[in-house]
């Protein structure tokens, strides 16, 4: 595997793991996220080596992109697009919607939330919401 297709590998992951919400400083904490040493994300990070396909695919499910752009940069980032069910005035037959980075990491938060923690939230912006109107 050349030089170049594993320092793209580690551009990427630097990327995904920045709009995840995770520091690249945390080795350990990555490490233990992904199940492996803090020298094997080290060694991803600065593009010496990359995961096996299938922690591949556990790293990209747990930051949230697709596999075939951590690895290969085949477009797009995500493939968090829903069809929208509604129907009538005002909605396109079908609708789609995509989420931004800043959207990702505000739900990847949301997420590691306790459920106490989560009522409030969506407390909050259904409060922030209704006066926004």
């Amino acid at each position: 595997m050349g030089a170049n297709v594993r320092e793209g590998f580690a551009e990427r992951f630097r990327l995904a793991l920045d709009e995840a919400g995770y520091s690249i400083r945390h080795k350990k904490a990555l490490g233990l996220l992904f199940s492996v040493t803090p020298q094997a994300v080290s060694k991803w990070l600065a593009g010496e080596a990359m995961p096996s396909a299938v922690r591949a695919r556990a790293i990209a499910e747990a930051l949230g992109v697709r596999r075939a752009w951590l690895i290969d940069n085949e477009l797009p980032m995500r493939s968090h697009v829903a069809d929208m069910e509604e129907t009538g005035h005002g909605y396109a037959a079908h609708e789609s919607i995509s989420m931004s980075s800043e959207e990702f990491r505000v739900l990847t938060s949301f997420r590691k939330l306790s459920k106490p923690s989560r009522n409030l939230v969506e407390q909050l912006v259904e409060i922030l919401g209704s006066h926004s109107t």
